[in-house]
């Protein structure tokens, strides 16, 4: 199971890490951006090779973590399957795992921590994080708070993709990219 399992990346992980790591190196500024990353292993190996191709260090932040799915963790899907907990309503509530989160939880997590970041006023950020917690900035910089939001918009999150999210001078939120991989090769 995925989630808050401390895994480490694959051999692909790895590659396509390096890959993410290059291209950030040679197409964005190394001085305009710091780098802030879940502090699970996965994603700060992601962080240590941009880090490594860009001299920029990272902050670690366990408000970046992927949807927590409790006592779940570290076991097979099969495994998981034999203690998942039967959807509930409303579903934004529903904790799939005893000692888990909820999509809610979730969301109001990594809301807290943009809008801590949003108070620094850092002009541009990298952040490494996982794939729902990715759906849950994105929802966050676009306004999307209200429980029909939180419920059926979703966006594909491959690993390694990047998502570039722009404040316009008017201060309107625009999504510059969605889930690209052009940068990885294969």
């Amino acid at each position: 199971m995925g989630g808050w399992t401390n895994s480490t990346l694959t051999p692909l992980g790895i590659t396509q890490a390096k890959q993410t790591a290059e291209y950030l190196a040679k197409s964005v500024p190394t001085h305009a951006f710091q780098i802030f990353t879940s502090d699970l292993t996965r994603a700060v190996q992601t962080a240590e090779w941009i880090t490594e191709k860009t001299g920029n260090a990272f902050t670690k932040a366990q408000q970046l973590r992927e949807l927590n799915n409790g006592v779940s963790n570290g076991l097979s899907k099969a495994e998981a399957q034999k203690i998942w907990v039967s959807p509930t309503e409303p579903v934004l509530d529903w904790i799939p795992y005893d000692q888990g989160e909820s999509w809610r939880m979730l969301y109001s997590r990594i809301a807290t921590y943009m809008e801590f970041l949003a108070s620094t006023n850092i002009e541009r950020l990298i952040t490494i994080s996982h794939a729902n917690a990715i759906i849950c900035i994105i929802n966050w910089w676009l306004g999307l708070s209200s429980d029909t939001h939180l419920k059926n918009i979703m966006y594909d999150i491959r690993p390694c993709s990047l998502t570039y999210l722009k404040r316009e001078n008017d201060g309107s939120s625009r999504v510059v990219k969605l889930n690209d991989i052009s940068h990885l090769a294969g």
